[in-house]
């Protein structure tokens, strides 16, 4: 029959189960006990909520059954020491991974369990390479304080962005425009201009067809010239009639 004492062990685990974000397994055997305790500190320095329990394997069945979490119970084995993570999933991940790096030690770490799902430790290790949400927020800060002629630099440069594919477009637009037609009007001339150049290629058809002043000029001229002709043989007829009168008169 379990003791009062672990009944309060159980739910103890249960409800770290049931708040952490994130359960890591590790067999701790071969940590000496000052290197557990520098495991706990680089833990805590990377997130100051994060937790190393050394549990039994049965006490630790019965918790993630009654948290709902039994699949946890797939990556451990023999001795065990669980890292609870409770702000996010690679604080924790990231805390291993330094330890290891700082302590020149190899690690065991078994697996973990985040989201309903059970992990390996290839799947562990990648979590350890993730940011954690205090690199996040010294980025973003970082961003937020940059010098205010660099946010107006940037805004600028996309204002001549915008405005540069809007005038490349509107060109687009007018060289896929259809031509203009030409208005009636601007017909009339040329059909002037045909007909000036057919008179010009024929000057013959042009005189023919159109009178002018010189034609009547010349017409006048003429039956002018006929009167003065008969006008002189009349005084010609009459001199000869006169000189055959004085003839006679002499012979006589």
């Amino acid at each position: 029959m379990p003791t009062e004492h672990k009944i309060q062990q159980v739910a103890d685990l249960e409800d770290r189960l049931g708040r952490a974000t994130i359960a890591i397994t590790m067999d701790y055997r071969g940590l000496s006990v000052g290197q557990m305790q520098q495991l706990r500190r680089t833990l805590r320095e990377i997130e100051p909520t994060t937790e190393v329990r050394v549990v039994k394997n049965t006490m630790l069945r019965r918790a993630a059954d009654n948290s709902g979490k039994s699949g946890l119970m797939d990556v451990v084995e023999e001795a065990t020491a669980l890292i609870f993570g409770y702000t996010d999933e690679v604080s924790a991940a990231k805390g291993l991974a330094k330890f290891a790096s700082d302590a020149r030690l190899e690690l065991s770490i078994r697996g973990g369990f985040m989201d309903g799902a059970v992990l390996d430790t290839a799947q562990i290790e990648e979590l350890a390479k993730i940011p954690s949400r205090l690199e996040l927020m010294a980025k973003l800060a970082g961003s937020l304080n940059s010098p205010v002629t660099g946010i107006a630099g940037g805004i600028n440069s996309l204002i001549r962005e915008v405005a540069a594919i809007i005038e490349a477009r509107a060109s687009q637009l007018e060289a896929d425009a259809p031509p203009a037609e030409a208005p009636a009007e601007d017909a009339a001339p040329a059909s002037d201009t045909a007909a000036a150049a057919e008179a010009a290629a024929d000057p013959g058809a042009s005189s023919d067809d159109t009178p002018d002043g010189d034609g009547d000029a010349d017409s006048a001229g003429a039956d002018s010239g006929g009167a003065d002709d008969k006008q002189a043989e009349t005084a010609t007829a009459a001199e000869a009639s006169d000189e055959t009168d004085a003839s006679d008169d002499a012979a006589e």
